[in-house]
């Protein structure tokens, strides 16, 4: 899949949601695979709707069974690390921490990964649900079989500092100085 595929699919799902976006934020709608290159899989479609040096609010989009691969975000610069909260605008998604395995987990990991996810207990949440993720803690996301739209609120901003599980990752390699 090309990120023009992406994209198209992403409008398409976005649109489903209902969610309003500008044109400008439209245009601004970008696609990352993480450098897996096996995007239809591990990747997500996202645009940034505020961000500062200490807060981003994100709007990230995902195709059916789409995963964003295991990370964490570790204490730096004498703060605890990022807070993450996620809210479902439309569709199901999975979050998955540390805890007990969910049964079946293991038909979500991406063929051949199964060491880099090692969170195994699944947060399911429907349209209008929201979990937050403590700072330093493992997890990764899924969405369900029709795809997902999520609002991602986060403090204290600096994707550098995002630990990958998979050392092919390259992250989420977004400029700290990118302000919205």
């Amino acid at each position: 899949m090309n990120h023009n595929r992406m994209l198209t699919q992403a409008l398409d799902l976005s649109a489903r949601s209902r969610f309003p976006l500008s044109v400008a934020e439209i245009q601004a709608i970008r696609i990352n695979d993480f450098g897996l290159n096996n995007l239809p899989v591990e990747g997500f479609a996202f645009v940034d709707l505020l961000r500062t040096e200490r807060v981003r609010t994100t709007l990230m989009i995902f195709l059916p069974n789409q995963t964003l691969p295991q990370h964490k975000h570790p204490p730096y610069d004498n703060e605890a690390g990022k807070e993450e909260s996620v809210r479902v605008l439309w569709g199901q998604f999975m979050v998955c921490v540390e805890g007990v395995d969910t049964p079946g987990i293991e038909n979500m990991i991406p063929h051949g990964k199964a060491d880099y996810y090692t969170a195994r207990k699944a947060v399911v949440l429907e349209t209008c649900m929201q979990y937050t993720i403590p700072p330093d803690t493992a997890h990764w996301f899924h969405a369900g079989p029709e795809g997902a739209v999520v609002l991602a609120c986060q403090n204290r901003v600096d994707e550098e500092q995002n630990l990958f599980y998979d050392p092919a990752s390259s992250g989420c390699p977004i400029p700290k100085d990118t302000v919205i």
